[in-house]
């Protein structure tokens, strides 16, 4: 329904818009915010100059969306891309309009279940890449674990560990809180306290999710990584907003 609601509401300006084969009319875009090119842009020079990513590396976009970190990285990346998402209308547009043009570009479709999009499908906490072992340099996870649950983002730790190298980088937003947080300090309100995780809505529980950070630092060590960066996003009031993003993001490292 919401995404119906969302193509109706911009089907006139989609009508007459100029067209642009790597931008995806404004009704079909279900995740993100913000400019679809400028977003993408921005990650791909957070990829490049603080993760470290090279044009020969093999990269895994683990919820590759509608492919805005996909077209963001087109006239840089020449190594494979594998990405893979639950909403099949994503996955279908990205084989259409992005792989047509760039063959080293790859997208799956994946049956999850996730309160926020549907409530059917395989249970992310169980759920295995697809991929073998050892296979990517460099994996991404855009605005993806902010709408999971603990023991989901710990199995996707676990298996993003087992299909990099060692040594391999994964750059990754969260909602990150301390022990001391509340709804003051923060633009977003987390009122429904888990322990380890708070939610913003209670009866969808993936529509945002903000982590402990003393758990998720030990999450994160626990399944093999390292953490290299942390950098604080602008959804704090505390937080300028500078060459940060609005949702905090580590850079983790496999041990």
């Amino acid at each position: 329904m919401r995404l119906l609601a969302r193509k109706l509401y911009y089907w006139p300006q989609d009508l007459f818009s100029i067209k642009n084969d790597l931008i995806p009319p404004k009704g079909l875009i279900y995740t993100g915010r913000g400019d679809f090119i400028k977003v993408g842009k921005f990650w791909a020079q957070k990829f490049i100059k603080e993760g470290g990513l090279k044009p020969a590396d093999n990269l895994l976009d683990i919820g590759s969306g509608i492919g805005r970190m996909a077209v963001g990285l087109t006239p840089f990346l020449k190594g494979e891309y594998e990405g893979f998402d639950a909403v099949k209308q994503g996955v279908d547009w990205c084989k259409t309009h992005i792989t047509a043009r760039f063959p080293n570009f790859h997208f799956t479709y994946v049956n999850l279940n996730n309160d926020l999009y549907k409530s059917a499908g395989i249970d992310a906490a169980t759920f295995k890449f697809p991929y073998e072992a050892d296979k990517f340099n460099f994996a991404i996870s855009i605005s993806v674990f902010t709408h999971m649950l603990d023991n989901e983002v710990e199995n996707y730790l676990k298996e993003t560990n087992r299909v990099l190298e060692r040594g391999g980088i994964l750059m990754s937003t969260f909602f990150i809180v301390g022990q001391d947080y509340t709804s003051e300090n923060s633009g977003f309100h987390f009122p429904y306290d888990h322990g380890n995780y708070l939610l913003m809505d209670e009866v969808v529980k993936s529509a945002n999710v903000a982590f402990r950070k003393e758990y998720l630092f030990n999450l994160c060590k626990l399944n093999g990584f390292e953490i290299v960066s942390y950098v604080p996003g602008y959804w704090q009031k505390s937080v300028a907003q500078q060459e940060n993003d609005f949702q905090d993001y580590l850079i983790l490292k496999k041990k």
